[in-house]
């Protein structure tokens, strides 16, 4: 019979012929609906992902629509003769929906015959078109992209499910954009319903995310009325997504709402649609139920290698003479490829030392703005608290347990876990090898660099710039919530009379007790810091001294209330707390270490 036949729907000779085709033509006349045989046909069509050029043969798109807009007369009264002789009945749904789907293709409408020879010079030069699809340019000079493409598809392999949406995570400049260029140009070479969607971020912040929705709209090829609000292209978009299938690439997400105004019914996707979410925020993927994580890596040091050199010399290797000073700018740069060609494109057709080694001291003082521009953007985006946590980082805690800088931000009054685990979602820190509590904080040198500066530049009289040692009386040294002091140059300090600390220099004498009011940090080498800076400070939190050469700690040690971390090489000591009062002091300490 007529309903066994169409039973499984579609011959496999005519479904293998469909799904092969590089793209498809409906024509939409009165009688389409009464026709299971173009129902059917329409509903594969769909199924295939392959894009669908609609031709409207004396009807308008509405009147194929699933909704009260259009008129509708052909379709409901065939639907209703299929349903009174009982026929198709659990199809259906589904032929309502591709109807209704398709009808917000864009396409051409047909009212009379002078429309005739237009529509077909239209869709001829359409078809010639779309089976031009010109890739996306990916990179001149693509080190590690196909080990990057093989652990990704690993990764989305592991989904199972017949949608795949997966996020693309990693620091400003690592190549998350350069790896899903190289996905899409795969996944869309022979699929013509594609989008890829770059800078969703700028334009969310432009209030231009409903100029998004109208590309994606464009893109896949649906028919969509004039729009200005974001709620707008959401109902249209969702309409468009629940029946055919997509492969869309968001790129550059920071907000789970930007996720919901493009991608409204995420959960109701047709089977084989494949979607990638590039961001530099981890909680933004986790927000959108999305679980399949690829976070990107640095280069390994022969593709890191490769790609300056490419930049700076057009070869893969350095050129005779220079291997030592790439060396040090590779050092530098740690693998990160926006780094390598920035850097790398800086020092092309320079063939001077001189020159190589004056530009590898001055980015250790100054970043390219083409690498600050990139990586401040997650600088940017932080809170106060959080920029506040991220510059404690960037000047002090590299190399520390990560445990000594949350007790540090607690003591601080601020959620000190809360805002490190901020900070690792944003891909600006990173635990060596992942331990736990006690794992040693890291963070690349760009983004070190990048706060040090920013520093320096909100409290130039805060101690952070890197050229400075604090020497408080002739062997004590001092970070005021910044750098070792080792690291920097030396100026001198001396107690006035008064008991104000005197900071000499060239440009004069300045006082140092307003900062020392608000010292939160002492690092000192050699003898435990004197009286007069206990005096002005009592928001300490951190202590390290190593040298304590006395056999009992000074008793105002104990008017720090805010103390939490005391680490003193000790070897007099002969009493740590000897009455009640020492002891409820003790137990404030998150971390006491006494050698």
């Amino acid at each position: 019979s007529e309903e066994r036949e169409l039973g499984d729907f579609l011959p496999a000779t005519l479904q293998r012929a469909m799904d092969s085709a590089s793209l498809h033509i409906a024509i939409f006349s009165e009688h389409y609906a009464q026709s299971p045989w173009c129902l059917a046909e329409l509903e594969f069509m769909l199924q295939t992902g392959t894009t669908i050029i609609p031709i409207f043969y004396k009807v308008q798109p509405c009147d194929l629509r699933h909704a009260v807009h259009g008129k509708r007369i052909y379709v409901d009264a065939a639907f209703a003769e299929y349903e009174r002789k009982g026929r198709y009945l659990k199809k259906l749904e589904q032929w309502k929906m591709a109807l209704n789907a398709v009808s917000f293709y864009i396409g051409d409408i047909i009212t009379n015959e002078d429309d005739e020879q237009r529509v077909v010079k239209n869709v001829v030069n359409r078809v010639l078109k779309d089976m031009k699809k010109v890739p996306l340019d990916v990179a001149k000079h693509p080190m590690g992209l196909h080990e990057a493409v093989e652990e990704f598809e690993r990764i989305s392999d592991e989904c199972h499910s017949n949608v795949q949406i997966v996020g693309i995570w990693g620091m400003g400049g690592s190549g998350k954009t350069t790896l899903a260029k190289e996905l899409y140009n795969r996944e869309c070479s022979s699929m013509q319903r594609c989008s890829f969607l770059f800078d969703i971020r700028d334009a969310a912040q432009k209030g231009l995310l409903h100029e998004k929705q109208k590309k994606l709209l464009e893109d896949l090829r649906f028919h969509a009325p004039s729009f200005d609000h974001v709620d707008q292209g959401k109902g249209i978009l969702a309409s468009g997504l629940r029946s055919v299938s997509v492969r869309i690439v968001l790129d550059d997400v920071d907000h789970p709402d930007q996720v919901e105004a493009l991608l409204p019914v995420k959960d109701s996707l047709v089977s084989g649609s494949l979607i990638i979410v590039t961001t530099r925020e981890r909680e933004v993927l986790i927000s959108c139920g999305i679980s399949a994580i690829y976070k990107m890596r640095v280069l390994n040091p022969s593709h890191a290698k490769q790609l300056f050199c490419w930049h700076a010399f057009l070869q893969p290797s350095p050129r005779s003479g220079f291997e030592q000073i790439v060396a040090k700018f590779l050092s530098s740069c740690q693998g990160l490829p926006l780094s390598l060609r920035v850097l790398g494109g800086q020092l092309y057709g320079r063939s001077q030392m001189d020159y190589w080694e004056a530009q590898l001291e001055k980015i250790s003082r100054i970043l390219p703005g083409d690498i600050t521009e990139r990586l401040k953007i997650s600088y940017d985006a932080l809170d106060e608290e959080d920029k506040e946590m991220f510059l404690d980082t960037a000047c002090f805690f590299i190399g520390e347990e990560r445990s000594t800088a949350i007790i540090v931000w607690d003591g601080s009054k601020w959620n000190g876990l809360d805002g490190w685990e901020r900070l690792v979602n944003k891909c600006l820190v990173e635990v060596v090898d992942e331990p736990g509590e006690n794992g040693w904080i890291r963070m690349h040198d760009h983004l070190r660099d990048l706060g040090r500066e920013i520093a320096n530049r909100q409290s130039p009289y805060g101690l952070w710039f890197a050229r400075q040692t604090i020497h408080i009386q002739p062997a004590e040294e001092i970070c005021i919530r910044g750098i070792k002091s080792s690291d920097f140059d030396s100026y001198r300090f001396h107690p006035s009379s008064q008991g104000e600390i005197i900071v000499n220099t060239n440009k004069g004498s300045r006082s140092l007790n307003p900062f020392i009011s608000g010292l939160q940090i002492f690092d000192g080498s050699g003898d435990f810091p004197n009286q007069n800076v206990s005096k002005g400070s009592r928001e300490l939190v951190c202590l390290r001294c190593d040298y304590f050469k006395e056999k009992n700690l000074p008793s105002w040690l104990y008017s720090w209330e805010s103390l939490r971390i005391l680490e003193l090489w000790a070897p007099n000591l002969e009493i740590l707390w000897e009455a009640a009062s020492d002891m409820d002091y003790a137990s404030r300490l998150k971390e006491r270490v006494v050698k």
